[in-house]
């Protein structure tokens, strides 16, 4: 029967097997950190190494060409002159565009003029002039740099052909040496700091130099650059932080971290390791107690289910009823302001009769009292006709049509000024966006909002109506009629479209209270809603919104 350790020996050695494993992780991780931060070093050296050779080749052969070309032309001009200078100036010209750096170019011969650009000339002049042009001295001669009021460097060369040969072969030429190494640098050594100085003087840099205690400090190198005239140059190269710090930082970084990583992973799983078969009963229990929670969720969810079609049943049977008792609702006010016409007219028509055949026997007051019966009666059906229409508004079927809303206000807009002419210049109609709605309705809304901005206005006082409205969003359209009359108290801004409500008294502005009950219902039919804004004195807007025709399409 095989052994097994007891539990107090099982947790005691898990956490010094941890330990030692950890410690002989970042022992590894350490060692390996150093070496590749060598290897980096000998490969930045060798990078360094290799781009400093380079520019220093390419930087010795421009010159060496750029002597070269110096060299030729001073031996064409040292043949014998033809008389025609027009070539040689052709010539002259065609090697300035072919070598820019080359500011200005001098022969010694006077009948020749000095070529290529002012400053270019003005240093000829001023460092060529104790050199007699007839008698130049024998050999090359350079002078530089020079410091230009501009800040660029420039070197002067004197070329000759050799001793013995004619004055006439001896040309002098001014050169940039800016351009030189901007040509050649600028597109070599990329992501390394380059500094390039002649005789003390600083020729061209491209990023600063490390400051001393700087890492990358050991790495800068500097070259000489010999060419077959003048002095050497001094060319110095780094490699920028950007360039190194990735690789030397990361890399170690990495390697440090990949270690250490693997170290941890190692002595957890010896950890958890230990700890598996405390965690086996523990886990065990666990899933009993889940397994618990899951059947009494199961059986809540059973009930839960239950409960939601009970409400479910509810809720239809209290929809059903609802609808049915609004629809005899409906029906009951159909049915009493459709039935009381009759009595109501009966009783118009005989207290017609009774005041035609009968006024000889009315006193004054009998002939008042009949009057407001004729009037009560009268108000009466003018009521119910209302009602009627609140009824009928609620049951009369959508037909959503594309409406051009500027053409409908402007087609009631005159409706209104013919039958009241004064009025014609009163209302203004704005650029309306279209909708898609129900055109009567809208005929409807439109008519009743217009008439009352017309009708609630001070006494001996012309109205202003102004109609107008906008586009809410991709699918609503806001309208809005504003007057300059009466307004009224927005704490009662909440009666105004209530059947029968009235903010105002009956026998000043007629009306019974349902137009503006019925403008709601029927813009809420459109899904859209209705709103008003006043103050007493200052007028009111009453705004509405539909679906446009965009939205609704």
């Amino acid at each position: 029967m095989p052994q097994t350790k007891e539990p107090g020996k099982v947790e005691a050695l898990g956490p010094a097997a941890t330990a030692a494993i950890l410690v002989l992780g970042a022992t590894v991780s350490l060692l390996l950190w150093q070496n590749l931060r060598r290897q980096h070093d000998t490969d930045v050296e060798y990078s360094i190494r290799a781009y400093e050779m380079a520019v220093v080749d390419s930087i010795e052969d421009r010159l060496n060409g750029l002597y070269d070309g110096l060299r030729l032309r001073s031996e064409l001009w040292a043949q014998p002159l033809s008389g025609d200078s027009k070539n040689s100036e052709t010539g002259v010209e065609i090697f300035l565009h072919e070598n820019p750096p080359v500011l200005a170019l001098l022969h010694a011969n006077p009948s020749w003029q000095i070529a290529g650009s002012e400053d270019g000339k003005k240093v000829l002049r001023q460092h060529v002039a104790d050199v007699s042009r007839s008698q130049a001295a024998v050999g090359d001669h350079v002078w530089g740099p020079i410091r230009l009021p501009d800040g660029r460097r420039v070197f002067v060369v004197g070329v000759h052909m050799s001793e013995g040969v004619e004055d006439r072969g001896a040309i002098y030429a001014v050169f940039d040496a800016g351009l030189v190494l901007h040509e050649i640098l600028d597109e070599r050594a990329i992501g390394y700091g380059v500094a390039v100085s002649a005789d003390g003087e600083e020729l061209y840099r491209r990023a600063h130099e490390p400051q001393d205690g700087d890492e990358l400090t050991r790495f800068a190198a500097t070259e000489a650059i010999e060419a077959r005239f003048g002095k050497p140059w001094t060319l110095s190269i780094w490699p920028t932080a950007e360039l190194i710090r990735p690789g030397y930082v990361g890399s170690p970084v990495f390697a440090l971290a990949v270690g250490l990583l693997a170290s941890s992973l190692l002595s957890a799983a010896v950890h958890f390791g230990t700890l598996a078969w405390r965690r086996g009963s523990a886990l065990q229990e666990a899933n009993e107690a889940i397994a618990r929670q899951i059947g009494e969720a199961q059986r809540t969810e059973h009930r839960l289910s239950q409960l939601s079609q009970e409400l479910e049943g509810r809720v239809g049977d209290r929809t059903q009823a609802l609808n049915e008792t609004i629809v005899e609702l409906e029906t009951f006010n159909y049915s009493v302001s459709h039935d009381l016409r009759a009595p109501l007219g009966a009783i118009i028509n005989f207290s017609a009769i009774l005041g035609e055949d009968h006024a000889d026997q009315l006193d004054t007051a009998g002939k008042e009292h009949l009057q407001r019966i004729v009037n009560s009666a009268t108000a009466a059906v003018s009521m119910m006709d209302a009602l009627l229409s609140y009824s009928r508004s609620g049951r009369t079927e959508l037909h959503r049509v594309p409406l051009d809303m500027s053409a409908l206000a402007r087609e009631i807009h005159e409706e209104i000024a013919a039958a009241a002419p004064h009025l014609r210049g009163n209302i203004k109609i704005g650029d309306l966006p279209d909708a898609f709605a129900d055109e009567r309705m809208i005929y409807f809304v439109l008519t009743n909002l217009i008439s009352n901005a017309c009708k609630f206005v001070t006494a001996g006082e012309e109205p202003r109506v102004e109609v107008g409205g906008h586009e809410a969003d991709d699918e609503t359209v806001v309208y809005f009629v504003r007057d300059q009359g009466i307004g009224f108290d927005m704490r009662f801004a909440d009666k105004l479209f209530k059947v029968f409500e009235r903010l105002h008294a009956t026998g000043v502005y007629p009306g019974h209270g349902v137009g503006l009950a019925i403008v709601a219902r029927m813009v809420r039919r459109h899904g859209g809603q209705v709103w008003a804004e006043g103050a007493p004195g200052k007028g009111a807007t009453f705004w509405f919104t539909i679906p446009s025709a965009k939205g609704g399409n």
